[in-house]
């Protein structure tokens, strides 16, 4: 596996810890998104901040795209 495969099993995890989410539920999230090609494309960003930084800039991310 890649590094930055592994950072997005980490990003889900620590997403889904914050967020008291299931596993599935944040795939799905994830999966909807288009989440998993952000953390890849930032990656190098990324992987030097913080867990509450991550799930903040994902979540942010994701508010972007609702709007």
């Amino acid at each position: 596996m890649s590094k930055e495969s592994n950072f997005v099993i980490y990003c889900m995890e620590r997403y889904r810890y914050y967020k008291r989410l299931s596993g599935a539920e944040v795939a799905k999230i994830f999966e909807t998104y288009g989440i998993f090609g952000y953390i890849t494309k930032y990656f190098e960003s990324l992987h030097t901040m913080g867990d509450r930084y991550i799930v903040q800039d994902i979540d942010d991310y994701i508010s972007g795209l609702v709007m």
